[in-house]
């Protein structure tokens, strides 16, 4: 019992003894703070090693998307992926940093008169916000857009640092929401929406025979190449009313379809003048065509019928 006492005693003591002792910290490891990174071009971050008082050296493997100060400022320059070093004696530290572009949430939209949409910028702040054309859409200085008439207009915001960032926004008219309520129908609204669709259909794009679309006229279920461009226009701005034939050249409206070159070719009428229309035409040496004046005395020569749907 005393040898057990004995050993008792001085496993207490040296427990004690090494209790009270300092213990020897554990070295801190040393790394960066951040391994991977993303920027925007323009913004920046600091990068520190941790861990150790030793002065870093920094490098980056592409300057041109990324550079670091001796303080391990890293600033974003363009969209692409650089490697920072920090190099310390006989170690190296890397972090790898993708910078992106800012961008707006939208590049392209589509609005009918009266609605509104809200544009935001990522990547840096926006500085202002601007519309080409106010009489179409305007924005307010939170990118909040309202759209006015039919057309399209450009939304410029500049950012705060200095770059500038676009969304195109077309405006229907709001006669496209009622076109199918033919008493609402005049030949101004069915202009404003035909015109609208210039910016889905622009001059010189591409449009041959292989081109098909459905129409919603009726008489016909869809045409390829001219027929289909001229239908595709026609649905804009008369929606689901049905159409009528008839001809009558000197009957003419804006809106109309015209069957020209001995049933060989379909325009769709822009505007009536005293002499002859102005037309937009699908597959006109391939492509889309707007704007091309054809005379009454060609259209008797040549016309077959006319489509039209406004109501008798």
């Amino acid at each position: 019992m005393k040898n057990f006492k004995r050993f008792i005693g001085v496993f207490l003591a040296v427990f004690l003894l090494t209790g009270m002792l300092p213990m020897q910290g554990e070295a801190a490891a040393v790394k960066l703070n951040k391994t991977k990174t993303t920027l925007y071009v323009g913004s920046s971050v600091t990068l520190q090693v941790k861990g150790t008082s030793e002065k870093a050296k920094w490098e980056s493997s592409r300057k041109s998307v990324a550079t670091v100060n001796n303080r391990g400022k890293v600033t974003a320059k363009k969209a692409g992926t650089a490697t920072i070093t920090a190099k310390i004696k006989s170690k190296s530290f890397r972090c790898k940093v993708t910078v992106k572009n800012p961008y707006l949430n939208k590049k392209n939209i589509t609005l009918s008169e009266g609605k509104t949409f809200q544009l935001k910028i990522t990547g840096t702040s926006a500085k202002s916000w601007n519309s080409s054309k106010k009489a179409v859409a305007v924005v307010s200085q939170k990118g909040k857009v309202t759209a006015k008439k039919a057309g399209t207009a450009t939304i410029t915001c500049k950012g705060k640092n200095e770059k500038s960032y676009q969304c195109k926004v077309r405006v229907k008219s709001s006669s496209n929401n009622n076109s199918n309520n033919s008493s609402s129908l005049n030949e101004e609204q069915v202009y404003k929406a035909m015109i609208a669709m210039k910016s889905k259909y622009p001059e010189g794009m591409s449009w041959t025979n292989d081109n098909f679309y459905a129409w919603k006229g009726g008489i016909f279920s869809g045409g390829y190449g001219c027929a289909g461009f001229a239908f595709a226009i026609s649905d804009a701005a008369f929606g689901s009313l049905p159409a009528r034939s008839h001809t009558d050249f000197s009957k003419i409206r804006v809106g109309d379809i015209v069957r020209m070159n001995f049933d060989g070719h379909s325009v769709i009428v822009l505007e009536v003048k005293s002499d002859g229309v102005v037309v937009a035409e699908g597959n006109y040496n391939s492509s889309i065509h707007w704007g091309r004046s054809i005379s009454f005395s060609e259209i008797q020569a040549s016309g077959t019928y006319v489509l039209t749907r406004y109501p008798q």
